[in-house]
């Protein structure tokens, strides 16, 4: 039986919500981070962008109690567990408090959904519009807006905010019911991003518009997950889509498949990369059989190889494009090279290693 728990301790509802908020994806994955993750509270959350850099975020959910029931989720609603929530008012004093310490750079808000998508999200708002209009906040925040709620809270909550963001879960419907049955991917999560994003093409957000998919679950692919990616980088003007390898939860329908391997949420952020930063499409990355990325490979050395005749090329005129196509060479070094070679030519090897780079691969 479900276990209600509104009066406990704020502190304890805190450490709750903060540790159930994990499974909401805030930046690429801790392996790609420099340092290790040793925070004291499950809801400082460490978010890692692209360069390793860590900002510490407070990262909460409004309440754990939920009407739907999703197959893999923490807080499905016939899950066994107990359940708490924050009043606007109880959620942003706390937050404010670890801010104030200097712990927290920021905060994630998210909730799960109950008694209404439009209840729990007006929550969220209320809880948002405290810390700007009563307290004075000016700092980062980053509201989920919730699958089923008013399309209007993307009007009251978008100039309240730096991101706003919707996670899609999968990418396809055939994908979401294997993972959350009473959602529908078009009406409720589709299109409520395209009107995020065509809210954020009218009134740009400062940290623009996200979303996140549930990898290794469903039985989706590499290729239909970078397909759907490159359609929101090119058509919706996406900031960044994360990608959440699935961990089986216990007491949900799918407890007893094996966890996605760690090894292949990096391969789609790296291909992801190469997507947004690198020029390259989905459709010259290379996939294996069942259509997954290579694992034994990051995805700039399989295109590499696969494409013999794009090599070698002469570091002395090759163009900026060029040269980032080439395994060990990245954006920053391109540069470097382009500029290096408009005082000197490069005649041997030890000219390259000055400039850091990966020699044994490029």
């Amino acid at each position: 039986m479900v276990q209600i728990a509104k009066k406990a301790d704020p502190d304890e509802r805190l450490e709750t919500l903060g540790k159930l908020a994990q499974f909401d994806v805030t930046g690429m994955p801790l392996l790609f981070a420099s340092g290790k993750r040793s925070l004291r509270f499950h809801f400082i959350y460490p978010a890692v962008g692209e360069k390793g850099n860590c900002v510490n975020l407070f990262k909460v959910l409004q309440s754990n109690l939920c009407e739907h029931n999703c197959f893999y989720c923490v807080n499905r609603k016939a899950r066994d567990c107990p359940r708490v929530e924050f009043t606007p008012e109880e959620l942003s004093q706390l937050f404010l408090r670890y801010w104030r310490k200097g712990w927290v750079k920021g905060l994630f808000l998210s909730s799960a959904i109950h008694p209404t998508p439009d209840q729990a999200q007006e929550k969220m708002f209320r809880t948002i519009l405290l810390l700007r209009r009563r307290y004075g906040y000016r700092g980062y925040i980053h509201c989920k807006i919730l699958p089923g709620s008013d399309e209007a809270f993307i009007e009251k909550i978008g100039p309240l905010v730096d991101r706003l963001s919707i996670n899609l879960e999968a990418p396809a419907q055939k994908y979401l019911a294997r993972l959350s049955p009473d959602k529908q991917f078009q009406p409720q999560l589709w299109e409520r991003l395209k009107k995020i994003a065509i809210y954020n093409s009218i009134h740009p957000l400062r940290a623009g518009v996200t979303t996140q998919l549930v990898v290794g679950a469903s039985g989706e692919s590499d290729r239909e997950i970078l397909s759907l990616s490159q359609n929101l980088y090119q058509g919706y003007n996406t900031r960044r889509i994360y990608y959440s390898g699935f961990i089986p939860v216990g007491d949900t329908p799918l407890q007893q498949l094996p966890p996605c391997p760690s090894l292949r949420e990096a391969r789609l952020y790296q291909a992801d990369f190469l997507l947004r930063r690198y020029g390259f499409k989905t459709e010259e990355l290379v996939f294996e059989e069942k259509n997954n990325l290579l694992l034994d490979k990051d995805p700039k050395l399989a295109w590499a190889l696969n494409h013999p005749d794009r090599f070698p090329i002469e570091l002395n005129t090759a163009s900026f494009e060029q040269l980032i196509r080439v395994p060990g060479i990245g954006r920053i070094l391109a540069k470097r090279i382009i500029e290096t070679r408009r005082h000197t030519r490069f005649r041997d090897l030890e000219q390259r290693k000055k400039l850091r780079a990966l020699a044994s691969r490029a």
